[in-house]
């Protein structure tokens, strides 16, 4: 291998020891140049960003690298939760307290709040399978739960368009987890923690270890990792709609309190009355139900009205998953064999299985579903018509609060291997390799069957109601009001819901690499790259779900896809102190195979060529400037062109038969006018025509090692994206369908405007099928390339080390992102305006550590900074904001006009008339998380260390948001409800 002198200061070489061993290695020390300066040899290394080696650690572009120690000394177990931390990771993403998440077992990234399926995760340099699951049913993402920490070397993130190297979906970044190699030696560590609030215990053991010889290694890991999930029942701040901040209670609310949740109850739908549970039913269920009055409140008249008792859940949320935990296996294993000749063969296996509970609403029957229509029958034994029935199970009843819950057991494996070496006498180095990666989710959903259930409390069809049309059912009494037997539940359906998923790369790649020739300044550096991939998926949902019982999510679709990919890279320098880098990318994705093909039109294919060029200039040893520019692309996630269908009948205002009819004119376009609301099909399918994203970012900053280990960083970053892939809403459809076939809306004070011309109108008229008297009969909703995005901002980080013979040594280290500009617009024509202020515009996160001859300890905080509370007044640029004005006293929040005061008008009749409040712009956060741990060297082999992570316990439940009135009360982008952790961990080398 090639060696060369690093010429930077001992800051840099120290820093590119720690970070880069064992693939950088110091050699001997010798003298320096004029001033004596100490020169330190390097191995040349290959850093994300980059397929040309190199002596430099940093480069033209800004790359953030966490070590595997930095991430045991932060307090981190697993390689997400290290990640979800980096500056760089200033978007946020569905949160495990989400209501209808369809991946609650996932843990995403989302670099440069650009989205999760923007960025590319990389393990070892190579791409691995997507999470089969879309997230948010729309799209592909990458996983970082399923990654075993104990087998990370290091972690590299590149933050910006790297197409032009990587290929699709580089847009916002690239991470690439580069796993152990060469290891000599055996480490086990076992560590066991609990939450201090409760609910939440943490075991991780694993084990790493490697074994060397004259010209052979193997590397191997084993991790166990455990996870309790927390429910709503573990932290009772946040368990009931009533923990919600007063300040967010409306006049009801504060009058007679919240309105008892349907766990148990018999409803006339057409008097509003609840038919009273017998004696003692609710008492039965052994504290999950209570026996409530439903009270309502008519704030115009003051007067309250009892409409009757019912058995309320005692805890509304108390079974809904608050943050997720798991029990995962990872293994991982990784040799080499060298040659005579040179070359070196490699093989690389890395396997993970993981088993996850979650859960929202338990399973519940309702006669909504048992019987058709609205749900109502008519009872010959209590002699009334409009009777509702609904009933929640509980886990007293089945057998414990588990047989309620929903499982996902995942697995995932991905094997590879390659050759390498050199030709032309060493110039060159040529890597060659294959590989297969596969994730699978088994899903196991609680539900109660349909029939199973009507037959068990209901029983036969009695006949029609002549009266009121509804069928005759005889409600068993002794049945509804009285808790099941886990047997009976089994009887009467209980039992889960099956879903598959699986996603699979199949992958080859050709690299070579070196130094063409002698340039003027150096040599000019050379890499090229030829890579060929199958990529696939397969959503198989339980073919029973929302026909036999209810499941919350159903998605659909599958198929492949082949790539083919070919770029080339060079480094050259133009002067001792300069140097360009430019590179170029032409990537392929076609030939693809629907596996549900009906009426699925032609998928074309995408082509798209990418470049980019940086250029560093170091004008004193211890400067360097940097800039960069990358033009970038992201392949159609292949959700967005394979979902098959997925239907829901929707009661929806059709915009168009409400203009159309005049109904609009009078304001009569409301819920009882059955002519222009009224029920129809909509179906989500995939967009067989969607072309690539298409993105261009550029960096410009600088490196500066102000003195001896005292290392300053800072880049401004900027992300452009054109033709981005969006979900059409089912209102935007209907609303635009009837702009482009009447030029009105509903509404004739507001014009409407066409956003894209005859060819999206043709596009969104042929989504809406309509029968010969005009009805909708199905709308097809669905994926556009329509929106268009912008962020920039500031990175800067700051590094020091002091190393004393008396007081051991110190290591800081301070990371820090500002979000400069959001900008985001659904169509071209739209307004654009600045919306920095809507999103968490910084991010900061720092350590220091301290090593001694046998104690160690490390500090560390992030801070994220503040975001808009959910009622803040965003003015003419609202976006359907759904709040602005602060309450009365009473709870009564006025109307946030655009141009008025939050007033009431004063012949309004409102007992707040003739007054105003003001608008509100507050924020929430900053969130602000500390860890600490400390460690103590008990023998040569042997130490323990202790953690305590958010020791001032900073939670979603002590954060709340004043105005947030629905679950989760808090502001999930900031905080979590975990609460304060500690651990204690041994550690031992042999």
């Amino acid at each position: 291998m090639t060696h060369s002198t690093l010429h930077r200061n001992a800051l840099a070489s120290a820093l590119a020891l720690a970070l880069l061993a064992p693939l950088a290695q110091a050699q001997d020390t010798s003298a320096g140049p004029a001033n004596d300066d100490p020169v330190t040899q390097v191995d040349t290394v290959t850093v994300t960003g980059s397929r040309i080696r190199r002596t430099e650690i940093e480069g033209p572009a800004p790359v953030q690298i966490l070590t595997a120690e930095q991430i045991k000394a932060e307090g981190f177990v697993t390689v997400h939760d290290a990640l979800s931390t980096l500056t760089e990771a200033i978007g946020t993403v569905e949160a495990d307290v989400s209501w209808g998440s369809h991946t609650p077992n996932a843990s995403p990234l989302n670099l440069r709040n650009m989205g999760p399926n923007r960025s590319l995760l990389l393990v070892n340099g190579r791409r691995v399978a997507d999470y089969p699951l879309p997230y948010g049913g729309q799209s592909n993402f990458a996983n970082y739960a399923n990654i075993p920490a104990a087998a990370v070397e290091r972690i590299e993130v590149l933050t910006g368009g790297a197409s032009a190297i990587y290929g699709s979906d580089a847009i916002a970044g690239v991470i690439n987890v580069i796993l152990k190699q060469n290891y000599d030696g055996d480490q086990v560590r076992v560590r066991g923690g609990t939450s201090t609030e409760g609910g939440r215990d943490t075991w991780d053991l694993s084990w790493a270890g490697g074994k060397t010889g004259d010209r052979w290694s193997l590397t191997y890991a084993l991790q166990w990792t455990k996870r309790d999930p927390l429910f709503g029942r573990d932290r009772p701040e946040m368990d009931d709609a009533d923990d919600a901040p007063y300040s967010s209670w409306n006049p009801e609310q504060r009058k007679v309190g919240f309105r008892p949740t349907n766990g148990l109850s018999l409803i006339d739908l057409g008097t509003g009355e609840r038919l009273a549970p017998p004696a003692g039913a609710c008492e039965r269920f052994r504290g999950e139900y209570y026996r409530a009055d439903r009270l309502t409140y008519n704030y115009d008249t003051d007067t309250i009205r009892n409409t009757g008792q019912l058995c309320g859940m005692s805890a509304d949320y108390a079974n809904w998953l608050l943050a997720s935990g798991s029990e995962s296996w990872s293994g991982y294993l990784h040799g080499t064999w060298d040659f005579e000749n040179g070359t070196r063969a490699w093989v690389n296996l890395a396997l993970h299985d993981a088993k996850a509970d979650w859960s929202t609403s338990t399973p519940y029957v309702s006669t909504d579903e048992l019987v058709g229509g609205d749900g109502a029958f008519f009872d010959p034994q209590v002699g009334r018509a409009n009777l509702l029935a609904v009933r929640q199970f509980t886990g007293f009843e089945v057998g414990g609060q588990d047989k309620l819950y929903n499982r996902n057991k995942e697995q995932s494996w991905d094997l590879s291997a390659g050759l390498g070496g050199t030709f032309a006498d060493g110039r060159f180095n040529w890597d060659a390799s294959i590989g297969r990666s596969r994730y699978t989710v088994h899903e196991r959903i609680a539900v109660v069957d349909w029939d199973m259930a009507r037959d068990y409390f209901l029983g036969p069809q009695l006949g029609v109601d002549a009266a009121s049309g509804q069928p005759i059912y005889a409600l068993n009494q002794e049945r509804w009001w009285n808790p099941v037997t886990p047997e009976q539940y089994r009887q009467l359906g209980g039992m889960h819901s099956i879903n598959e998923a699986a996603s699979w790369v199949n992958q080859a790649a050709f690299s070579v690499s070196g130094d063409l020739f002698e340039g003027w300044a150096g040599p000019i550096g050379f890499a090229a790259i030829l890579e060929a991939a199958k990529q696939g998926y397969e959503l198989n949902p339980d073919p029973r779900g929302n026909l036999d019982y209810y499941v919350q999510n159903i998605d659909r679709g599958g198929g492949e896809r082949t790539r083919y990919s070919a770029g080339v890279e060079f480094k050259v320098p133009l002067l001792q102190s300069v140097t360009l880098t430019a590179a170029a990318r032409r990537d392929r994705y076609g030939d693809y195979e629907a596996f549900d093909d009906e009426n699925r039109l032609a998928i074309g294919s995408q082509s798209e060529t990418t470049w980019n060029a940086g250029l560093e200039w170091r004008p004193t040893r211890n400067l360097l400037l940097r800039g960069t520019y990358a033009t970038s692309f992201h392949a159609p996630d292949m959700h967005y062109l394979l979902a098959a269908p997925s239907s829901a009948e929707q009661r929806v205002l059709d915009p168009f038969r409400c203009i159309d009819s005049g109904a609009y004119l009078n304001n009569n376009c409301v819920a009882d006018n059955t002519e222009v609301f009224y029920p129809f099909d909509v179906n989500r399918r995939g967009t067989p025509d969607l072309q690539s994203e298409l993105g261009e970012s550029w960096t410009v900053g600088f490196v500066w090692d102000v003195m001896d280990n005292l290392s300053l960083t800072a880049d401004y970053w900027s992300i452009d994206l054109d033709d981005e892939i969006r979900d059409l809403p089912l209102e935007t459809i209907l609303r635009d369908e009837a702009g482009c076939r009447t030029g009105l809306t509903i509404d004739p004070a507001v014009a409407w405007s066409n956003p894209g011309g005859a060819e999206y109108c043709a596009t969104i008229e042929s989504r809406v099928a309509r029968d010969a008297q005009g009805r909708i009969v199905a709308v097809e909703t669905g994926p556009i390339n329509i929106a268009q995005k912008h962020v920039a901002g500031i990175d800067a980080s700051l590094r020091y080390r002091l190393d004393t013979a008396r007081w051991g040594n110190f290591v800081f280290g301070l990371n820090y992102t500002n979000l400069r500009s959001f900008k985001e617009q659904l169509y071209a024509t739209d307004p654009n305006p600045e919306r920095r202020d809507r999103e968490i515009r910084s991010k900061v996160r720092g350590s220091v550590s301290w090593q001694g001859e046998k104690w160690n300890w490390t500090v560390y905080a992030d801070r994220i900074g503040a975001v808009p509370g959910v009622r803040y007044h965003w003015g003419a640029d609202r976006l359907d904001n759904p709040g602005g004005c602060r309450p009365f006293p009473d709870g009564y929040v006025p109307s946030d006009s655009l141009d008025g005061n939050c007033s009431v008008p004063a012949d309004s009749g409102n007992p707040n008339a003739g007054q105003s409040t003001g608008r509100y712009f507050g924020r929430i956060g900053p969130a602000i998380v500390w860890n600490f741990n400390v460690g103590y060297r008990l023998t040569e082999n042997a130490r323990i260390n202790f953690y305590v992570n958010n020791a001032f316990n900073s939670t979603g439940w002590n954060h709340k948001d004043p105005y947030k009135l629905d679950y989760e009360f808090y502001n999930s982008r900031l905080f979590n409800p975990i609460g304060r952790e500690w651990a204690m961990e041994y550690v031992f080398d042999f």
